[in-house]
């Protein structure tokens, strides 16, 4: 299977949880920092989805959206119309309650039938809201073991979004199969990559909202895999309360979010104008690579 007259694809993909969510120690699921106060907000993710949907539809882009269910029912409750919003756009599921199923910070690993449980629950409260079957799955905090991987396959998932691997010779951003977990689960990998300086960096947009990088970085990363990984997928990643809140859960200064704003717009507008770049969902890439 040739790629060399491809483009390099390119998804952009919303991680929809709450505002400034962290796992806690002792439970499975996470809350919105400061985790002390014990709340769950999503006024960040809101006010941030909303943005973002409508530059999406300004530049006439389609995207992944990966919805933790339980967020996606506070924005329903909330008056959020997210099937008419959501509707050119795939959905995915993201967990129930953003879970640690491995117990990395929680300290309490979760047992292969609590994640069914979880994952099973998480999926039909999605395709009760959106009416549709939800095709692609990441996990919280991108963290997968072989009880998650599992439960995916029993549940019909075609494909996850969790692994992290490098981008270069041995892997060009294609599909491929979970066989270290002994799987027949299709995974479209978050790219990492060296920036101009050679240091590593990923596709999430985080650091440029926490000030950590610039929006070039990630558009020469783009430039970069454009000439070396044609036909294959590089995905960037947002969460949308990331616009208005830090990790720590304080309000960006209105300036600060009005350039938080800029950043991605640029970064869209860029990506769109870009030759030899074709903007995908991910569903549709993976069609697109099973049939070639």
């Amino acid at each position: 299977m040739t790629k060399i007259n491809e483009p390099l694809y390119v998804a952009i993909s919303l991680d929809i949880d709450p505002d400034a969510n962290n796992a806690v120690k002792g439970r499975y699921d996470a809350l919105s920092s400061p985790v002390e106060q014990g709340a769950v907000r999503i006024e960040a993710c809101k006010r941030g989805l909303q943005k973002i949907l409508e530059l999406l539809d300004i530049f006439d882009i389609n995207a992944t959206l990966f919805y933790e269910a339980r967020t996606a029912q506070m924005l329903v409750a909330d008056g959020v119309d997210l099937p008419k919003l959501s509707e050119r756009h795939e959905v995915s599921c993201h967990s129930l309650k953003h879970e640690d199923y491995l117990g990395k910070v929680s300290g309490v690993p979760m047992e292969e039938a609590s994640i069914e449980e979880s994952i099973t629950k998480a999926k039909e409260i999605l395709e009760k809201i959106f009416g549709r079957e939800t095709r692609g799955f990441r996990a919280p905090y991108t963290r997968i073991n072989q009880a998650v991987v599992n439960v995916l396959e029993r549940l019909g998932f075609q494909y996850d979004s969790s692994e992290t691997v490098a981008l270069g010779t041995e892997w060009k951003g294609c599909p491929f199969l979970l066989e270290k977990f002994d799987a027949d689960l299709l995974e479209l990998a978050l790219p990492t990559f060296p920036d101009s300086k050679g240091k590593k960096m990923s596709s999430y947009l985080w650091a440029i909202f926490e000030g950590r990088r610039v929006s070039s970085d990630y558009i020469d990363a783009t430039l970069r895999a454009r000439e070396t990984a044609k036909g294959g997928l590089f995905i960037f990643s947002i969460h949308p309360w990331h616009l208005y809140v830090d990790c720590r859960g304080k309000p960006f200064h209105e300036e600060q979010a009005t350039q938080n704003l800029e950043h991605l717009e640029y970064i869209l507008s860029r990506l769109k104008q870009m030759q030899g770049v074709q903007i995908i969902r991910q569903d549709a890439y993976l069609d697109h690579w099973l049939l070639s």
